[in-house]
């Protein structure tokens, strides 16, 4: 006997497959394309969310810190923000694994597209258009925007580093 989930799966499938034959194989390219930049308009807008929190709370830390002048009791704090500055680099780097598995995936959706429209030319469009923007911005648009935000956040771990090093050379003395 089937579990519920498993019937439940089943019945999905089944109605899946069934909305699937009704639509244009155009229409199913689409949709999967445009799916697939909605995901990576989402990683792009955590990313952009998380850095801003944890620049806020970085600020937030420091503005703690030096109420009183750096000293001993700001080491926890130090280490936070080393530690903090760490997770965002890492969260960062994940957000755009994320969206560049997304941005491949309806990279093979548009060429699919290309080939069943192939009087629209859209891959030769778009080579175009990435052709004009390498004239315009040359070795600018070679720089890739993933390590501005990953060492925006390493710069903080690296910010808590020293500042843990300042401490403890001046507990040491």
């Amino acid at each position: 006997m089937k579990s519920q989930s498993a019937s439940f799966l089943d019945g999905h499938a089944q109605f899946e497959t069934a909305i699937l034959s009704k639509m244009s194989s155009a229409e199913i390219l689409w949709g999967l394309y445009q799916d697939h930049c909605t995901w990576e308009r989402h990683h792009e807008e955590q990313r952009a969310t998380a850095t801003n929190i944890l620049i806020a709370v970085a600020a937030g830390i420091l503005s703690i810190m030096s109420l009183d002048g750096i000293g001993e009791s700001d080491l926890p704090l130090a280490f936070f923000l080393m530690t903090q500055g760490l997770f965002g680099a890492v969260f960062a780097a994940k957000q755009y694994e994320r969206f560049a598995r997304h941005q491949n995936l309806a990279k093979k959706y548009r060429d699919a597209l290309d080939k069943e429209f192939a009087d629209a030319h859209i891959v030769q469009l778009r080579n175009t258009g990435d052709d004009e923007h390498q004239r315009n911005y040359g070795s600018l648009s070679k720089l890739r925007l993933k390590w501005f935000w990953i060492s925006l956040h390493l710069i903080i771990a690296v910010f808590g580093l020293v500042l843990a090093g300042i401490i403890l050379l001046a507990h040491s003395k």
